[in-house]
């Protein structure tokens, strides 16, 4: 479908806009398709089974975006399209339809004044950090969560804000029969005492959630159907200095996940910052209980899946994009009771005389624990059965520096250092299991001349009690504006054995000569991307390792597989 779409507006891809009577149309298409073939490597290890492939060998993303505006007036729909969807999205598992091919439609019309406006159809919103509501689409998960129904706001002179909305939430596929409701509260403190050096604020949210589509899950001591939320916050800034403040909690005991006691969360949040000039320094602690909201109490593993969420829990840890930093990144806690945070650390040298040449130096550090708390156990008769408690530990460490030199007009490097320690264990678990993982990149790129460019970057990993050492290679071509080639790969080139538990190592049964052998997997790929004005295609083929993916320190599980991949994206 992406391509065909694709095949189609690119006809049009030279008119950067559409007219429409008094008005304009603008459309956006993106498209993520991948062809996974049978790779006898992964399948005699397991990491690739037929069985798993329900729905074939093709997977495809799609969402065509059309929006109208005229004047203060603005309509516009988007259809998601899964035919089906790829393997690794959770949309894929929890699809309510049973046909290969679904689609979604998300619509809405909105008058947006000066100082006030109303928005009826689907609305993507957040209030303040989004611990107790976010509505937002990430495509990169396959998640959208927004809420059908509407919202309305209004403005005084920048000094009061007041937001309401209510509506239903999409779970996936569907649109669940829990309605959620809410509104937000900001008074400008600066604004009201004139006082235009600094900006100071105060705010305040509340949320509800009425369970309406109670499935099999039994009651375990929720005390209301409906769920009361909340949130307070403080805003500061002056003379470079910055400081953000929220408190979160919920005021009824609620689920936080299917084996856990029913509980009231809380959470705090703090957001502090320094620049001066050249100079700038950030820190963000957390220390949250039970704040993770489900927009519905489905069965099984889609209860704590990511779609199935009202509010945004991020993780507060960098998120790396050399793929070996992040090889095994940090997921928060699965009991959702965790400590900590990260500070970050910039600065660049620069002579205002030598464009050309210039330092960039950055430092990470983040670090998070687990706080004393009580898991695992069921239901047996209707009884809580069994809940063991564990002792708050650490369970996260990553500390990493960067530096970017600009040696000419020719060449650019980059050298980056990370040291990471992290419970790769289930966190609920009474003892750890932990591994330390040193890891080394050093990224360069050469400027031919003004079209053309060649970049070169090579990894280490040397790790400790998990799956061993990795390295990995880049090379990428350039040649601007329109082209791009690259080649890469991982290795991990160390054999592990841990005689206790085989998921630290890299000892596979072989189901062709029923024996167990180290297999140090390649993970290669090879792609080639196009570029012209809007449009934007990129071809890859190659081995994909299982691991996580994240996305805005969210994060999803994805399989192992072999195969082609096609990303186009489009925009008039």
């Amino acid at each position: 479908m992406g391509v065909a779409l694709c095949a189609t507006f690119c006809v049009n891809e030279a008119s950067a806009q559409i007219k429409a009577g008094e008005g304009q149309v603008s459309i956006a298409l993106e498209s993520n398709s991948s062809y996974y073939m049978k790779d006898e490597v992964l399948a005699d290890i397991d990491l690739y089974k037929d069985e798993d492939r329900k729905r074939g060998n093709f997977g495809s993303n799609d969402f065509l975006k059309v929006d109208y505006t005229l004047g203060k007036f603005s309509a516009g729909v988007q259809v998601d399209a899964y035919l089906p969807a790829l393997y690794g999205y959770d949309l894929y598992d929890y699809q309510s339809r049973k046909s290969n091919m679904t689609g979604f439609l998300t619509k809405y019309v909105q008058w947006e004044d000066q100082n006030w406006g109303v928005r009826v159809g689907d609305i993507f919103d957040q209030f303040g950090n989004g611990l107790i509501f976010r509505a937002y689409e990430d495509r990169n998960l396959a998640f959208n969560n927004s809420l059908a129904g509407a919202r309305a706001h209004y403005n005084f002179n920048n000094m009061v804000s007041v937001k309401v909305l209510a509506g239903l939430p999409r779970v996936y596929d569907v649109r669940t029969k829990n309605v959620v409701w809410g509104g937000d509260l900001s008074l400008s403190i600066s604004d009201m005492a004139g006082w235009n050096d600094g900006y100071a604020s105060i705010e305040g949210s509340y949320v509800g959630r009425y369970l309406n589509d109670i499935s099999s899950i039994e009651f375990r001591g929720i005390d209301s159907k409906i769920l009361n939320l909340v949130s307070g916050r403080a805003n500061f800034e002056y003379s470079g200095f910055t400081f953000r403040g929220e408190y979160a909690a919920k005021l009824n005991n609620d689920i936080f996940a299917m084996n856990d006691e029913a509980g009231k969360g809380n959470a705090v949040y703090l957001d502090l910052g320094y620049n001066y000039k050249r100079f700038s320094v950030s820190a963000n602690f957390r220390r949250m209980r039970g704040m993770t909201t489900r927009a519905a109490l489905l069965d099984g593993a889609a209860f704590a899946s990511g779609g199935n969420l009202l509010n945004y829990v991020p993780t507060l840890v960098r998120q790396h994009t050399y793929s070996l930093a992040g090889l095994n990144p940090y997921m928060g806690a699965v009991t959702g009771d965790e400590i900590g945070g990260q500070i970050d650390v910039y600065y660049s040298l620069r002579n205002p005389k030598v464009r050309n040449k210039y330092w960039n130096f950055h430092a990470n550090f983040s670090m998070f624990n687990t706080l004393d708390h009580k898991f695992g156990g069921g239901r047996i008769d209707g009884n809580v059965d069994d809940f063991a408690k564990r002792e708050g530990r650490n369970i996260w460490l990553d500390f990493n520096v960067d530096v970017e030199r600009q040696w000419n007009k020719t060449w650019k490097t980059t050298f980056f250092y990370s040291y990471q320690r992290q419970d790769v264990d289930k966190y609920d678990m009474e003892h750890g299991h932990y591994a330390d993982a040193h890891i080394f990149v050093v990224d360069a790129t050469y400027k031919i001349n003004k079209k053309h460019s060649m970049r070169f970057e090579a990894q280490y990993l040397a790790a400790d009690n998990y799956q061993g050492d990795w390295v990995a290679a880049t090379i990428e071509y350039n040649f601007a504006p329109k082209f791009s080639f690259y080649v890469s790969d991982m290795w991990n080139c160390e054999k592990m054995n841990d005689p206790e538990n085989a998921m630290y190592d890299n000892l596979y049964f072989h189901n062709s000569t029923q024996e167990e052998s180290h297999e140090l997997l390649h993970y290669y790929q090879v792609g080639a991307s196009f570029t012209h004005n809007s449009f934007r295609a990129q071809l890859s083929y190659g081995r994909n390792r299982e691991g996580i993916v994240c996305s805005g320190g969210v994060c999803r599980k994805q399989p192992a597989y072999t195969g082609f991949n096609l990303a186009i994206t489009l925009s008039f």
